[in-house]
Formats: C-alpha cells, sequence, structure tokens
C-alpha cells in the first residue's frame, strides 16, 4: 500500500467513526409541518455538527438539503410523482437512510454528462459525476440528467449499494477529506420506475433545480455561521461592526427567506427565493474569508476549511456575474 493510499484509508476510517457518532447523536431525518419548521429542525444538526467539525458539518448538509427539498418540494397531490415522493420518503425514514446528492457546477464541463436510458421497467444509468459527498456511507444517490433521445430530463433516486456504481478516491486532501466527497460512477446501472420521475420541460427542471440549491445555500450558509461563531469564541477574535451588521441583515434576509419556502407553491416565489439565498451565500461567504484571514497564523486549517464556501456552489464568482459584477475587482 502506498503512503498516500495509506493516508486515505486513515481519512476514511477517522470519518467513518466521526459519521457513526453523528448519526447516533443527532437528528438525520427532521420532519416539520411546514417548509420553515422543516428548515428550523434540519438547520440545529447542522449547526452542531459544523461547530465542532466543519468538513462533517458540510458532509451532513449534503445528506440534509435534498432530503428538506424532498419533503417541502410543491408537487400536485393525485400527481404520479407526488405518489413516488412518498413511497421514497417512506424508505427512507423507516430504514433510515442516508442521500446523497450527485452533480456539481466544479465539474462543468470537465467530464462527459450521466445520461438516462429509458428500459423496460425503468432506466438505465450511464456516466461519472466528479463531486458526491458522503460517498462511501450514502444508501441513495439523488440527481436529475438528460434523457436519451429525448428533450427531457430525469430525476432519479439510484441505489449506491449496487456493483455497477463505482466510487472513486477522494476529491480533497486534508481535513477537508472528512466530508468524504468522491466520485461516482454509474455503468449499466438499472433504477426502476418506481424511482424516477420524467420531467417535462426545461423551465421544470430549472425551477426544482433552485428550489434544491435554495436548501443547499441556506443550510450550508447556517452551518459556516456556526464553525464561524465557535472559531470566534475559541480564539477570542472580536466581531467588527461591520461584521454585526452583516449579520443583522443576514437574520432579516433568513426570515424573508422562510417566509418564501413555505409560499413555494405560489407562481415567481422560487425565482425569489433563489435570489435571496444566492445574495445570503455571498454575503457569509465574505464573512468566512474575513475570519479566515484572522485565523492565518493561529489556526491555519480552520482558516483553510472557511475558504471552501465561496467555490461552492453556487460560486461567489457566479453569483457577481449575476448581478453584473466584476468578480476579480470584489476580491
Amino acid at each position: 500500500m502506498s503512503p498516500s493510499t495509506d493516508n486515505d484509508a486513515a481519512w476514511g476510517e477517522e470519518f467513518r467513526v466521526r459519521f457513526a457518532r453523528a448519526r447516533a447523536e443527532l437528528n438525520l431525518h427532521p420532519v416539520g409541518p411546514t417548509a420553515s419548521a422543516l428548515f428550523e429542525s434540519a438547520v440545529t444538526t447542522g449547526r452542531a455538527a459544523a461547530a465542532e467539525c466543519l468538513p462533517l458539518g458540510l458532509a451532513l448538509v449534503m445528506h440534509l438539503y435534498p432530503l428538506c427539498a424532498l419533503r417541502s418540494v410543491p408537487l400536485p397531490w393525485l400527481s404520479l410523482a407526488n405518489a413516488r415522493r412518498a413511497l421514497l420518503l417512506h424508505a427512507i425514514d423507516s430504514r433510515s437512510l442516508i442521500l446523497a446528492n450527485a452533480g456539481s457546477e466544479r465539474a462543468a464541463g470537465a467530464h462527459e454528462p450521466v445520461t438516462v436510458t429509458q428500459t423496460r421497467g425503468g432506466f438505465r444509468v450511464d456516466g461519472t459525476y466528479e463531486y458526491m459527498s458522503l460517498a462511501n456511507v450514502a444508501d441513495i444517490v439523488l440527481f436529475s440528467a438528460p434523457l436519451a433521445g429525448s428533450s427531457n430530463a430525469v430525476f432519479c433516486a439510484a441505489d449506491l449499494r449496487a456493483d455497477t456504481v463505482r466510487i472513486g478516491g477522494p476529491k480533497f486532501r486534508g481535513s477537508m477529506r472528512l466530508s468524504d466527497t468522491c466520485s461516482v460512477s454509474f455503468d449499466n446501472h438499472r433504477v426502476p420506475n418506481s424511482r424516477c420521475t420524467v420531467i417535462p420541460s426545461e423551465s421544470a427542471l430549472q425551477c426544482m433545480a433552485q428550489y434544491q440549491r435554495s436548501w443547499f445555500q441556506l443550510l450550508l450558509g447556517e452551518s459556516y455561521l456556526a464553525r464561524i461563531g465557535h472559531l470566534q469564541r475559541q480564539w477570542s477574535l472580536e466581531r467588527t461592526v461591520a461584521q454585526i451588521a452583516d449579520l443583522n441583515e443576514l437574520a432579516c434576509m433568513r426570515e424573508y427567506a422562510l417566509r418564501l419556502l413555505d409560499d413555494a407553491a405560489s407562481p415567481g416565489v422560487v425565482e425569489s427565493l433563489a435570489r435571496v439565498t444566492a445574495a445570503m451565500k455571498l454575503r457569509i461567504s465574505w464573512y468566512a474569508q474575513s475570519t479566515a484571514a484572522a485565523l492565518r497564523g493561529l489556526d491555519d486549517t480552520a482558516a483553510s476549511e472557511l475558504g471552501y464556501f465561496r467555490l461552492q456552489p453556487t460560486s461567489d464568482e457566479r453569483i457577481l456575474r449575476s448581478i453584473g459584477a466584476n468578480a476579480h475587482a470584489a476580491a
């Protein structure tokens, strides 16, 4: 065994130990009567994990956000999609399954897209997603991919524990390996009809992607804020007046975002939610970067971990471009 492989094995074992502890101590399957109540339940778990270990907290967010989006996305009551959603959630809750979400802006253009082909009784999946957290412990991976021979896409909930799925090595080095982020490849992988839903239009696909991304940015941002607060207390870092003002504005934006979550079925609300959560992500990223600068020389590992937020989808650069700002000038 090479030194790098041995090191990867040690990190993998540490991740499994920490994940098992989190699974025993934290609520990884939150519920709530409304989307905002669901968020408050889920964010408690994300904050608790991230405050002590940011990479593990981020990994748990990668389970929590698709689960919360799946629970709360508005679907017609009598639709086939809603019936299949109910069956999937029953399996997840009754067996305490762990979710992952595949697909990333990081990998855009880096590989051939995953394709889905309709077959007898279901769909065949082929291809590779370069980034997937919780790769070695997740039971089901959620993703959307083009349907071959069609202009439609398919939303799939694929079983990860099959010999037609290959998990690659860790994508990150150092402490960030505790997010268990790896590539995942499918080779003639079959997903039954009951675990797939055809998305009939580009607008529907975009709406679903925006809704999921909004959950991701809300939960991820709160996890970073929990870690920042922990580090500020640990190292006695003083908050500047500007940072206090930023936190106040973020609290107001968060309150507004939760109202939008509860009203997501109304026309145009998901687009507004996406804009608000992107603005929150950018503001928290700048806060993380300023905290990282204050930590350099005191805790370089923590400073490096905080720096990842600006790259995580949607990246700071992409958000700045979307509002007509010069990302390099702002850096």
